[in-house]
This record gives C-alpha cells, sequence and structure tokens, in this order.
C-alpha cells in the first residue's frame, strides 16, 4: 500500500490503548477561561460594580421615598446620600472592568502578553485615569447640586438667621447653619385632627395674604428685612433660598404672627431676580414653638460647632459634642410655611422645590 492509500487514523498522541486512560479529544476543544486570568479578573470587577451600582439605585430609591423632600434638599451626587456614595463606586468599577476587559481583549488579538511588566503599567494608568475622571466628576456634581440654605460660612449673598436670640449681635449678618433635627420633610396630614388642620390651613392662608405686600424686595426693606449685599458676580455660588431676617420682628415677643414674621424666604431666580415662596416663624431661644396645627406644623432647630472667639461657624457635632476647643451651639426653634398649594407642603420642613415649581413660584 503506497502513501496515497494509507488509511488515515488518529494522531499517536490520541490512540487508546487497550486499558489505557482515555487521552485528549482531537481536534482540541476551546481551553477554558481561568478565573485567574487577567480578562476574567477584569469581568469580575465589572460585575462586582455592577452590583454596587443596583445597590446604591435601590438604596437611593428607599431614602427618597421614606422622604419625599429629599430632592429638593440634595444635589445631582450628594455623598452624604450613602445610596449615590455607593451607586458612584459601582460606576466607577463597572467602567474600569469593561476598559479593562477590551484592553485584554486587544493585547491577546496582537499577540501581546497582559501580564507583561509594559502592559500592567499601561493598565495600572488607565484605571487611575479612570477613577481621576470619576472623582472629579462626582466633585463636579457635589458642588452644583446646591443647598436650599444660605451658606454664610462661604460669604453667602443673604442672611439665613436660624435661631439667634433676639436681638443677638450679629442677627442679620450670620446664619445659624448646623444641622437639622428632623424627621420626613412633609408632615402627616391624616394624622391631624379637624381642628389641627383648620388650624394649620389658617396659619398657611393668612401667611400667604399678609406676605403679598413684601413680594418686592424694595418693600420688604423698607419694611426692615434686612438684606445683605450680594456678592460679585463669579465671586461665590449664589444659593438657591434666601432667607432674610426682620431684627426688629425678631425682639418684639410675638411668635407665630402672619403680620409680623421674622425672616421672609425668597428664590433666588435666574439673573438674580427674587421671588416670594415663604416665610419663617422662629420662636425665642430656650422655650417651643406653639404646635398650633398638630403633627402638621412642625418645629426644628440647627446645632452647630462654633469658634469660642469669632463665633464662626466650624462644623457640625458628632456624636452629641464638638472638638476641643470649639463651642457647641443649639438655636433656637424654627418653622417654615411655603407658598404652595396643599398643606402638605406648606409646611415642609425642607424647600419642597417641585411643589414651588408647580405654582410658579420658583
Amino acid at each position: 500500500m503506497d502513501d496515497t492509500t494509507q488509511p488515515i487514523g488518529l494522531p499517536p498522541s490520541a490512540s487508546r490503548p487497550p486499558g489505557g486512560p482515555p487521552t485528549a479529544p482531537w481536534p482540541p476543544g476551546p481551553s477554558p477561561v481561568s478565573l485567574a486570568s487577567p480578562l476574567a479578573r477584569m469581568v469580575l470587577v465589572g460585575a462586582g460594580g455592577l452590583v454596587l451600582l443596583v445597590a446604591g439605585l435601590v438604596w437611593d430609591a428607599v431614602l427618597h421615598a421614606r422622604d419625599p423632600g429629599l430632592a429638593a434638599e440634595e444635589g445631582v451626587f450628594a455623598l452624604s446620600n450613602p445610596g449615590h456614595l455607593l451607586a458612584g463606586v459601582g460606576i466607577a468599577l463597572v467602567a474600569v472592568g469593561v476598559v479593562g476587559a477590551l484592553a485584554v481583549l486587544v493585547l491577546e488579538q496582537r499577540g501581546r502578553r497582559p501580564h507583561s511588566p509594559a502592559v500592567r503599567l499601561g493598565v495600572a494608568g488607565g484605571v487611575l485615569a479612570l477613577a481621576l475622571v470619576a472623582g472629579g466628576t462626582a466633585v463636579w456634581a457635589t458642588g452644583a447640586g446646591g443647598h436650599d440654605h444660605d451658606p454664610a460660612a462661604a460669604g453667602g449673598p443673604a442672611s439665613h438667621v436660624h435661631g439667634t436670640a433676639a436681638g443677638a449681635t450679629g442677627a442679620a449678618n450670620g446664619p445659624e447653619m448646623g444641622e437639622h433635627r428632623h424627621g420626613p420633610n412633609v408632615p402627616e396630614v391624616a394624622a391631624a385632627t379637624d381642628d389641627e388642620r383648620a388650624r394649620a390651613e389658617a396659619l398657611w392662608k393668612a401667611s400667604m395674604a399678609n406676605a403679598e405686600q413684601w413680594h418686592d424686595p424694595d418693600a420688604a426693606a423698607a419694611a426692615g428685612f434686612r438684606f445683605r449685599t450680594m456678592p460679585e458676580a463669579g465671586r461665590e455660588r449664589p444659593v438657591r433660598f434666601l432667607h432674610v431676617p426682620n431684627p426688629a420682628w425678631r425682639a418684639d415677643g410675638r411668635v407665630l404672627d402672619p403680620a409680623h414674621p421674622e425672616t421672609l424666604v425668597y428664590w433666588n431666580g435666574p439673573g438674580g431676580r427674587l421671588l416670594l415662596v415663604g416665610v419663617m416663624y422662629t420662636a425665642p431661644r430656650g422655650s417651643s414653638g406653639p404646635a398650633v396645627g398638630g403633627p402638621i406644623t412642625r418645629w426644628h432647630d440647627h446645632e452647630s460647632c462654633r469658634d469660642p472667639a469669632t463665633g464662626r461657624k466650624l462644623g457640625r457635632p458628632a456624636d452629641g459634642g464638638c472638638p476641643p476647643g470649639q463651642v457647641h451651639r443649639r438655636s433656637g426653634e424654627m418653622m417654615h410655611v411655603w407658598f404652595t398649594d396643599d398643606l402638605a407642603t406648606a409646611f415642609a420642613r425642607r424647600a419642597p422645590l417641585a411643589a414651588l415649581r408647580a405654582t410658579s413660584r420658583a
């Protein structure tokens, strides 16, 4: 038998001797991917990031469901929101995993060794660049989110005086900006009695009716409300809500008088246009505000840590106290009344931005 008529058989390496162990099949199939391979590691990083991203979104949804007014206070990315933080870490890991997996595939196609020192250095540089971009984006988003209150510590453009004792020095110049002590943003109107609801509604409507005369900031200034000098354009990020106090009415001993509210609240709109969106009532320091509307008319206060020499706000208390060398200060109680179209959002503790926009007031 010549070479052309030789029977085609298996290669020697694939033959199986009688009684011998089976050998690898021929032709060989695709080799399995090891979990220790660079590609598998990148896929696992991306998958872990996806899990964290979903968990962060769920956490954030739960927080917003419990507090519908939270969206009006926090920015696009708020570090104080654990859901946002978890989602941010997840997004970064997903980006690293996807880019890393693509890099490994490209290198393998080109015959490069993914675990060589040069390649590892390149991948590390790419990961670092992604981390810097993600961190910079988070910082930008945090700053762009804004806050409902006037950041006087940063030289904000208007006074937001929370709970300063009546007639105290500097009442028109600095805020009581410490930690809010409150629960859900919107009150549970259904929990109030008919009488409590009627009194809350009367206070809300009387507050709006009496404030009509101060829609013009000049008229408010003529009545004794003190506007601080606005900063030069571009020097400070303007706040969304300006709290403008009337020092004389803060010292008149009246509480919950719609004709003499202690503070007006303006929306700082486009072009610096000020729109009156609410008032804030203040109780004397050390006394509780009258809950005329029961669970609807809720009061809150602020806590802060201060420099004992200058009184400048340095931060918020941690675990009920301030660091050594700082003075703990708690404001008097205060309550906002917002000019919205429903009783619940009218007594929100933080600005109900969606409700104000729906009434064309913000």
